[in-house]
């Protein structure tokens, strides 16, 4: 393996170990915060270390306004309505179903661009796509493949419809011409403003013990800001983008680790077979992708 090729899968999986602990974080931050009062301290974090990291930084680079307001509205989006209706599901369901169902947004994504003509469309990809939100079924039914059997049918349908809000944010995010860590940046800040005017406006929002905080500010740094650069340095210095794109795949089972040991959540055999049959539709649809490149 080349050696820029070794330091991006290094860096891939520092930002795996990142993104795998997260699930544990939000339900632990959950039992001291409300979802809504977890996302205002995780994206005020963000905000911070990513605008930062982005005046630090010395490439200089010609900004329009119309595109830095399209990122502060993008923030609506994303963090805002994918972050919250996230936390709302994860308050509702064990962390374990809530984060396999959520996994669903490399399914919808893939379905997206075959719909947008980004990749090429092929009956195969559809099959294995159609195994994967198989796999997202079992999980919501807990193997008995009703929705009488779900644990929360309403927190199910609310992690689903995450993914969905984070395929519509991809589809949008590529318009906005702006570098990455700026553009993203602006997202949580555009996040932090609706935040504090719905504190003005007397929701409460803001946490008042140090375990939402502290839980908050972890949040904010390994979920939303730290892997994300992290991932970029892996992005750029790798010869391979598919080499180190698979990787994000271990991250589910990883994180039900710790889900396990430090929740004490009994994972159940649904959650396992479920979240295999996810990542064998996925590995497999793009196998057939890029054999058909």
């Amino acid at each position: 393996m080349h050696r820029d090729t070794k330091k991006a899968v290094l860096l891939a999986g520092l930002a795996l170990l990142m993104w795998s602990t997260v699930a544990t974080a939000f339900k632990l931050t959950l039992r001291y915060a409300t979802p809504f009062q977890l996302l205002f301290v995780s994206v005020l974090t963000a905000a911070v270390v990513l605008n930062s990291v982005s005046f630090f930084k010395k490439k200089q680079t010609t900004v329009r306004m119309r595109a830095m307001s399209g990122a502060l509205a993008v923030g609506i989006l994303m963090p805002f309505a994918y972050y919250g209706i996230l936390f709302v599901a994860y308050n509702r369901l064990p962390a374990q179903s809530a984060q396999i169902i959520n996994f669903t947004w490399p399914v919808f994504m893939a379905a997206a661009a075959m719909l947008l003509k980004r990749e090429p469309g092929d009956i195969r990809r559809i099959f294995f796509l159609v195994i994967s939100l198989t796999g997202a079924f079992v999980v919501i039914t807990r193997g008995h493949f009703t929705f009488g059997g779900a644990a929360d049918l309403t927190g199910s349908f609310l992690a689903l419809g995450s993914a969905l809000l984070w395929t519509l944010f991809w589809m949008l995010q590529d318009r906005i011409d702006l570098p990455s860590t700026l553009r993203m940046g602006l997202y949580f800040t555009g996040a932090v403003v609706i935040m504090c005017a719905g504190a003005l406006l007397g929701f409460d929002v803001i946490p008042v013990n140090k375990e939402a905080w502290f839980g908050g500010i972890y949040t904010g740094l390994f979920e939303m800001s730290l892997p994300f650069l992290v991932w970029q340095k892996a992005l750029k210095t790798t010869r391979s983008v598919a080499v180190i794109s698979n990787v994000i795949y271990l991250s589910p089972f990883l994180s039900l680790i710790y889900i396990r040991t430090l929740l004490q959540e009994r994972i159940h055999i649904s959650s396992l077979a479920g979240l295999i049959l996810i990542t064998a539709g996925l590995i497999l649809q793009m196998y057939i992708r890029d054999r058909t490149d």
